[in-house]
């Protein structure tokens, strides 16, 4: 975090404002993060953005005050960003995913992911709500309904319903919907940089990024990953899907790599 101090006069009195600024997008707000996401769908003008981002009079601001603002936020343009977490950390009532995906298994993982990358192919709005609605739930509420509830008389543990969700995130603020999918693609690019035999990524000396443009992400067969991980062990389907997410990624990372060095 850098310290900003901005002085001006207004009707022949000194103002002085003093404003904490993040150097990275990890430090930002969730305030901050839905600004930068409106600024990437153009929705505001780079001028006020600055002083909406800053917290600062717009009509106050010179020339070299929003050059000097400027230079502050060039990280933005850098997408090529490891999060672990989400920066919004609800929408409304629905909640984020924990720290680390903390909370997510595998089998909800794979839901969301792919329907992640349905929206990169398309761009829909309705792709984008079925997205939103796979990854913030409301508290301990589940996308698939676990194996150990099935078996109780007296459970009555909370199961999303895709089409009621989607309708009832249609109403809300599509900036905000467009923040969680940016945040998904740094959360991408952990995973990516976590475990990149599972999650590879067109980097590397030869073929560095654009910082230019949004990190693109792979498209991945869960369906065929799933099988090839459970295997033979078709009685062991459910603790598979119920595994925690990163332990299944841990796993998966690690045969796909001795996999390949085999074959090397």
């Amino acid at each position: 975090m850098k310290t900003l101090v901005l002085e001006y006069r207004r009707w022949g009195i000194s103002h002085r404002c003093v404003r904490v600024v993040p150097e990275s997008w990890a430090e930002l707000t969730p305030q901050q993060f839905l600004q930068v996401a409106a600024l990437y769908r153009q929705e505001v003008e780079p001028e006020r953005f600055l002083a909406t981002f800053f917290g600062l009079p717009a009509r106050l601001l010179d020339d070299y005050q929003l050059y000097s603002l400027t230079k502050l936020t060039e990280f933005l343009g850098d997408c090529r960003v490891r999060l672990d977490r989400f920066i919004l950390p609800s929408l409304g009532r629905l909640r984020a995913p924990g720290v680390r995906l903390k909370g997510i298994t595998f089998e909800h993982f794979m839901l969301a992911d792919t329907a992640f990358s349905r929206y990169v192919r398309d761009g829909l709005d309705a792709s984008l709500d079925h997205f939103v609605s796979l990854l913030y739930l409301l508290p301990a509420e589940h996308v698939v309904l676990p194996p150990d509830a099935r078996k109780g008389l007296f459970s009555h543990p909370k199961v999303l319903n895709p089409a009621r969700r989607r309708k009832q995130l249609a109403r809300e603020d599509r900036t905000a919907k467009y923040a969680i999918f940016l945040n998904y693609v740094f959360v991408r690019c952990w995973l990516s940089h976590s475990f990149p035999w599972l999650f590879p990524t067109d980097d590397g000396p030869d073929n560095p990024p654009d910082r230019r443009q949004k990190p693109a992400s792979h498209t991945v067969n869960w369906l065929d990953i799933f099988d090839a991980f459970v295997g033979d062990n078709v009685a062991q389907m459910d603790k598979f899907r119920q595994m925690p997410a990163t332990t299944a990624f841990r796993l998966l990372n690690r045969r796909i790599r001795d996999a390949q060095t085999k074959k090397r």
